[in-house]
């Protein structure tokens, strides 16, 4: 036989073998996939994924109440001052937080101290706080105050509240000017006093601040539901979210009030499991997507 005609007969051998396989292989997942549904279309509950062992454990050191910087003096003072706020208030009812719409974002002013006609406090907004110190005057023939307060002046986006102080409806209205004009705009706002209060029964999954969570609790969410799952237990804490996705989506919530840029020493050890878990989760959503979650 020539070699040409062996060459002819070898490829046809091999194109009958190539074709045989990719037909077996079309039919096999074709089938595979005929047969993952059943007759009545429920879908099949796939299993949690297994995960790494320690996986969360390695990404958060020893305990979440340790990730990111130490706390700084300013923050630690305020912390402080924040513990003693109910029991300053009851002394004098013009102390407390002051909440509302800022421009785009919700501001939180908290009133800690007051010395005759001297007054300090936080502005607290867009994932921010700056000591506040300034005056408080009443006005004469009337029940308002007339107040200032001046943040330090020492970033770009530092400024002066003027407003008045209503302790007749627990009100603040007044206005903010920058000290840079560059970069800035002047905003107007109106404040509500608020008691701010940690509750462990709003949001849409409470559970995750009253017991520990399960696989089974959190395996079948998507990675968005997750991320605003853990980043719910930080909103009941009063964190003031840096981040503006989840700023607006919290600021939306009327349960909702920011007050302090720092909450890791008030997580419950439960919290702390439970944000671990879901962070474990979350973390693996993208690699499993096609099995793990809906």
């Amino acid at each position: 036989m020539s070699c040409k005609s062996l060459l002819t007969l070898s490829l046809a051998i091999l194109l009958y073998a190539c074709g045989s396989n990719t037909t077996d292989t079309t039919a096999a997942e074709t089938e595979s996939t005929s047969t993952e549904n059943p007759a009545n279309n429920a879908p099949e509950k796939v299993e949690p994924k297994e995960r790494p062992s320690n996986s969360a454990s390695a990404h958060f050191a020893s305990d979440v109440r340790s990730i990111g910087p130490t706390m700084t003096p300013g923050q630690k003072t305020m912390a402080d001052q924040l513990n003693q706020l109910g029991k300053a208030n009851a002394q004098n009812n013009l102390l407390g937080y002051y909440t509302g719409a800022f421009g785009p974002n919700q501001i939180t002013l908290i009133l800690t101290q007051m010395n005759g006609a001297k007054l300090s406090g936080y502005s607290v907004c867009a994932g921010n706080f700056r000591p506040l110190s300034g005056t408080i005057k009443k006005q004469e023939n009337s029940t308002l105050y007339e107040v200032e307060l001046a943040e330090p002046g020492d970033d770009a986006y530092d400024g002066t509240f003027t407003f008045t102080l209503s302790p007749s409806d627990n009100s603040v209205n007044g206005k903010w000017a920058p000290f840079r004009k560059a970069g800035n705009t002047a905003k107007t706002y109106q404040l509500t006093n608020r008691v701010f209060t940690y509750q462990t029964d709003v949001g849409n999954w409470p559970e995750a601040s009253q017991r520990l969570l399960t696989e089974e609790d959190v395996w079948n969410y998507d990675g968005e539901d997750l991320r605003l799952m853990r980043n719910e237990i930080y909103a009941r804490h009063g964190y003031c979210f840096k981040i503006k996705d989840m700023r607006y989506h919290f600021e939306a919530q009327d349960w909702y009030m920011p007050i302090t840029t720092d909450i890791r020493s008030e997580l419950t050890d439960i919290e702390v499991k439970n944000i671990e878990l879901i962070y474990e989760y979350e973390s693996y959503y993208d690699e499993y997507y096609d099995d793990f979650g809906r």
